[in-house]
């Protein structure tokens, strides 16, 4: 089998790492393979902040579940299950990885959803075959647009919020999930 097809098959969410610390140069490499990837009109907006702070993770962690709590009572409840996981004092929304890598859009991006979106699946799938595991963190979204994370990791302003992911060493081989049949709606030829 053809090695960008097994990585592909092979990665799977890892939702439990070791404290080891991911180094420099290979998350400069994962950042790399994330910008190597198409983004609309050639316009390379993306930027990064890269946090391995244990104390701020830890930080983050606290204030990612009140934000997500705040929000999910201010719009008369979110999904019962992520109310519950937010509520719990000991959940660890980033699994316990060493490095979180925040993705944000310069405001000349011109289709920063998509391009973000195609730089985060570069960056999972090269830290794979690397040997680190990723995890896409949905649940630090509203950190995204909390003014003191933006202050403190400088995020001007004018920058989109687009996404979370942990980075790390796996503790123990994560399960690869079986997928579903693909479902072909039309093919017209």
């Amino acid at each position: 089998m053809n090695e960008v097809l097994r990585c592909i098959y092979e990665r799977s969410s890892v939702r439990k790492y070791k404290s080891d610390v991911v180094s420099d140069a290979d998350i400069k490499e994962i950042l790399n393979a994330g910008i190597h990837a198409p983004s609309g009109m050639n316009a390379q907006g993306l930027r990064f902040v890269i946090i391995q702070n244990t104390d701020m993770i830890a930080e983050l962690n606290r204030v990612s579940k009140d934000l997500y709590l705040k929000n999910s009572a201010a719009t008369g409840g979110g999904h019962p299950v992520l109310d519950k996981i937010c509520s719990n004092p000991k959940t660890d929304l980033f699994h316990g990885a060493s490095t979180l890598i925040f993705t944000f859009a310069a405001p000349d991006t011109a289709t920063p959803t998509e391009d973000g979106a195609l730089a985060v699946e570069n960056m999972m799938l090269a830290a794979h075959s690397m040997g680190y595991g990723t995890c896409f963190i949905g649940l630090a979204a509203p950190l995204g647009y909390y003014p003191t994370f933006r202050e403190e990791s400088e995020v001007p302003d004018d920058h989109m919020f687009l996404s979370c992911i942990v980075l790390g060493v796996p503790d123990g081989k994560p399960e690869v999930h079986p997928k579903e049949d693909m479902k072909i709606l039309s093919w017209t030829k």
